[in-house]
């Protein structure tokens, strides 16, 4: 659908939905960082899907220099017009899966020349580390990770070893590469690996809706320290100033400092903590009525 003017034009217009913002501001940073030689960058994530509120990540290697948009902002999404989007978009399709219950990553995020091809090196999965810990950060609902491919698997292993914390809460799903190279082989080799497809979105769906039906996913979103506001109080979920995150905080006071800190007043275990953070520090608030 992204070759349909109208609709792209609808989703670079939403690329700063509440649900997206947060992950499209590390994108901006990430391309900032870019690692990678000049003119590499990395694709925003589409306000199609589920962003912040995602319940299931599809992990892929890295984005398709050959898939890169010539007009346009670059944005990645099953949506897009390039085989490997859309096999997953028909992949969801046979598994009932709606597009706003997923995000869409790659194991490193930034774009190889257009000579590399296949695995990724040790340095490139080791560079995408730092990215995917902070982008598991910013999805707490996050339940199930479909590895597409040997690459993501290992990349995978070195989250789980360097960042526990950050997985527990994630079941992690083998499976084959979507993309038109991995239906090379024997004909038993292409069922084999359709079949594991199939296998792997049918255990992701099972895993985030129960037998009864549909999860109920509690609401949160983040805003950023310096547009706390009175209607904010007694929501706060997560806050983190950088080198210290605290899980369950009740927010009771807040002040901007006459400087560039904003000051967070939380309470822990019944007790009051001051916590200076940047005004672009994002902020894990409960979204919905009545105190958390």
């Amino acid at each position: 659908m992204m070759n349909d003017p109208d609709f792209k034009i609808s989703q670079e217009a939403e690329l700063w939905a509440e649900h997206v913002a947060p992950i499209n501001s590390l994108v901006e940073d990430l391309r900032v960082q870019n690692p990678a030689e000049a003119g590499a960058s990395v694709q925003f994530t589409a306000p199609l899907h589920g962003g912040t509120d995602a319940t299931i990540l599809f992990l892929m290697p890295a984005p398709e220099a050959a898939h890169r948009p010539q007009e346009g902002l670059d944005i990645l999404s099953t949506e897009n017009d390039n085989p490997l989007a859309e096999a997953n978009a028909e992949l969801l399709a046979w598994a009932g899966i709606d597009a706003k219950e997923v995000l869409v990553w790659n194991a490193y995020p930034w774009y190889r020349n257009e000579d590399e091809t296949g695995r990724l090196n040790a340095a490139q999965m080791n560079a995408g580390l730092e990215p995917m810990s902070r982008l598991l950060r910013l999805a707490p609902t996050l339940r199930v990770v479909i590895l597409m491919g040997k690459g993501p698997e290992e990349f995978w292993a070195k989250i789980v070893k360097k960042y526990p914390e950050a997985v527990t809460r994630i079941t992690a799903i083998s499976s084959f590469s979507p993309a038109p190279l991995s239906s090379a082989g024997t004909k038993a080799q292409r069922e084999v690996r359709i079949e594991r497809r199939g296998a792997a979105m049918r255990e992701a769906r099972s895993l985030v809706r129960p037998a009864h039906g549909r999860t109920a996913v509690r609401r949160e979103t983040l805003v950023r320290a310096d547009e706390l506001g009175p209607e904010h109080l007694g929501r706060v979920v997560e806050v983190s100033d950088g080198n210290i995150t605290l899980h369950g905080p009740l927010l009771k006071a807040f002040q901007p400092s006459p400087e560039w800190r904003v000051t967070l007043t939380v309470s822990v275990a019944d007790q009051r903590r001051s916590l200076g953070v940047t005004p672009d520090t994002w902020v894990r608030i409960y979204r919905g009525t009545g105190a958390r």
